[in-house]
């Protein structure tokens, strides 16, 4: 909405979004009782269980996360575009071009990534938060299980899934939303890029509610924000999130199926430093190329 100010269409959004997502949890586990043969209470108690021995436990994980992804967060942001903004999903890409060098160039930023957060997570997990440091530490252990639960991959099969769940969905999702909505709000509202990005990416952190990766996950929003803002098209933040994540599950798998050592899926892995430090000037590389030729291919986006 154009002629409201921000600060009103984000509260709208907010409460679009958290109305979307109320329902699309609720069908969810409705579709999740309709597969595995139980009804609504019996599907409620499982996903409520902190142990791993329901069966068919993972499953109904897989089908309420991704209806509460899709639906509740991409529904909720396609539902205020269309119904409220009245504006349409393609006026979030005023560059319609799509170039494959600068796609390759997505690829390897949030390839190069990988040490860097990876470091930063273990510095960020080291952070005493005082009188709330029991409790967030308690919240990231349940957030932990959900996630071990929710990446159970016996076979193939069960990869294609987790990926669809875990790279494909939120990839789309949430950059429609934050990117997409939240991070353009904040930019009509306060005229300074850098501040509607990393606004944008804490609040994607924080909506994740695991503080001990509030860091690294605030700067690889940020990152998403910045590709996003160069390029002036949703599908390269899009891609970045989904080869963030899709690395993550793919680890997650090969250690799972026994083909690497388990210490290289988890997500504070300390790589040596010498290949933390090369993961640097790489990503400062495809940073600096993705922005120079995005600079050169849509001058526009660079005016402000």
């Amino acid at each position: 909405m154009k002629h409201t100010h921000p600060f009103f269409n984000l509260i709208v959004i907010t409460l679009v979004v958290f109305g979307t997502s109320v329902v699309a949890q609720f069908v969810g586990v409705l579709f999740a009782s309709l597969a595995v043969g139980k009804n609504i209470v019996e599907v409620t108690n499982i996903l409520l269980e902190k142990s791993n021995t329901f069966p068919q436990q993972r499953e109904i994980l897989w089908i309420v996360q991704a209806f509460s992804l899709l639906g509740g967060l991409g529904g909720g942001a396609f539902l205020y575009q269309s119904w409220v903004a009245r504006s349409r999903f393609s006026e979030l890409s005023p560059n319609t071009k799509i170039d494959t060098s600068a796609l390759l160039w997505v690829v390897a930023i949030f390839f190069f990534t990988l040490p860097l957060i990876a470091q930063i997570m273990q510095w960020n997990k080291e952070i005493n938060f005082g009188i709330f440091d029991k409790s967030i530490r308690q919240t990231e252990v349940e957030l932990e299980l959900l996630t071990e639960k929710l990446t159970q991959m016996h076979h193939f099969g069960d990869f294609l899934i987790v990926l669809l769940v875990i790279a494909i969905i939120p990839a789309f999702a949430e950059e429609f939303l934050f990117r997409g909505l939240i991070q353009n709000e904040f930019l009509r509202w306060f005229k300074n890029l850098h501040l509607a990005v990393w606004l944008t990416g804490a609040i994607f952190s924080a909506v994740h509610f695991q503080f001990l990766g509030f860091f690294p996950r605030m700067i690889l929003g940020a990152l998403l924000g910045y590709v996003y803002a160069w390029s002036g098209n949703i599908a390269y933040p899009m891609l970045g999130h989904f080869v963030n994540n899709g690395i993550q599950v793919l680890a997650l798998y090969l250690a799972q199926s026994t083909l690497i050592s388990e210490e290289f899926s988890k997500d504070d892995y300390q790589f040596p430093t010498f290949i933390t430090a090369l993961s640097v000037v790489l990503l400062a590389l495809a940073l600096y190329s993705f922005y120079k030729k995005q600079k050169t291919t849509n001058p526009l986006n660079f005016e402000s």
